[in-house]
């Protein structure tokens, strides 16, 4: 079970992270732009070890993945997206 609070995300693990939205421009090699995108900042802070992931999502709710995360937390990165589309489809 995954719970959320404001700017908060809490996985079944009791792993809390926090997380910020800003828009992101995605361009082409030429520098135009061609797509704007929501980035998901979210960041997780267990005594000295800091994780930070950047995720992005199109306005038509489909995730778009720009930066590749190491293999270990594909799983953590899959939960947040869960937990991300859960809090925009009960707003």
């Amino acid at each position: 079970m995954t719970t959320t609070l404001s700017n908060e995300i809490i996985l079944a693990d009791n792993k809390r992270f926090y997380y910020s939205i800003r828009p992101y421009e995605m361009k082409n090699s030429l520098g135009k732009v061609i797509a704007t995108l929501a980035e998901y900042i979210i960041t997780s802070s267990n005594g000295s070890d800091v994780t930070s992931y950047k995720l992005y999502k199109t306005k038509e709710g489909n995730w778009y993945e720009i930066e590749s995360e190491s293999i270990n937390s594909y799983a953590v990165i899959r939960e947040l997206k869960s937990a991300i589309d859960s809090i925009k489809t009960s707003a």
